[in-house]
């Protein structure tokens, strides 16, 4: 995965909280010590304070910010979106023609991303990403691709660079434009739906979680 940036405040913000509980709980720890009688060598209990802090930011990036009460309390502002997402693209290439099927992977922590593109003749992975947050259209996901074509494509299809802005509508898809590069000239539209995540029932059965309503239709070609 690689960093993206946002308009989000919280990157400034999270951080001296989660130093200020760091400080607290090294606190809390030393009394809980000195109560007990116990008493620990000096470059243990030095850095204890930095040991909280790496141990909460860790949690923080990894899962703490994806949860519901980080995004009620305002904390955290930047969208979950990491998942499978399936839908379908048109594009310049062929004149907006048909529909293309298309599945996207988001792999996402609070800082780091990657987002990887597949069709029936190419893949392509992001280089470089922005999530804006703050934009009165609505949150955003921009970003820059390189794209390679697979053994079965066109001859004319060749490794290039693009850009992407997808937006996320309130019924939870992504959709908006995106450019490839100088050579290649072509444009297009993306469309696309998260695919519900399956959780577990008591015997161990996979089943689709909420969310499984919504499917966008017509994203194969041939409902085109």
């Amino acid at each position: 995965m690689h960093g993206y940036s946002t308009d989000s405040s919280e990157r400034r913000v999270v951080p001296l909280l989660l130093a200020l509980l760091s400080i607290g709980l090294a606190w809390m720890s030393s009394r809980f010590l000195a109560a007990a009688h116990l008493a620990l060598p000096w470059w243990l209990d030095a850095p204890s304070s930095l040991a909280f802090y790496g141990v909460l930011y860790g949690l923080f990036e990894k899962f703490l910010w994806r949860s519901r009460l980080a995004h009620k309390l305002g904390l955290v502002r930047i969208p979950d979106l990491m998942g499978r997402w399936r839908g379908y693209l048109i594009t310049s290439f062929d004149g907006h023609a048909k529909r293309h099927d298309l599945l996207i992977n988001i792999f996402q922590s609070w800082t780091q991303i990657s987002v990887f593109l597949t069709t029936r003749t190419s893949m392509s992975r992001s280089c470089a990403a922005v999530i804006q947050v703050d934009d009165p259209e609505g949150v955003a996901l921009i970003y820059q691709y390189q794209n390679q074509p697979l053994a079965n494509a066109e001859k004319t299809m060749h490794m290039h660079y693009g850009t992407a802005m997808l937006r996320l509508s309130s019924e939870g898809c992504l959709a908006g434009d995106y450019y490839a590069g100088r050579d290649r000239r072509t444009f297009g539209r993306i469309c696309c739906k998260r695919e519900p995540r399956l959780r577990f029932n008591a015997s161990g059965v996979a089943q689709k979680g909420v969310g499984s309503r919504g499917r966008l239709q017509g994203t194969g070609e041939n409902e085109r």
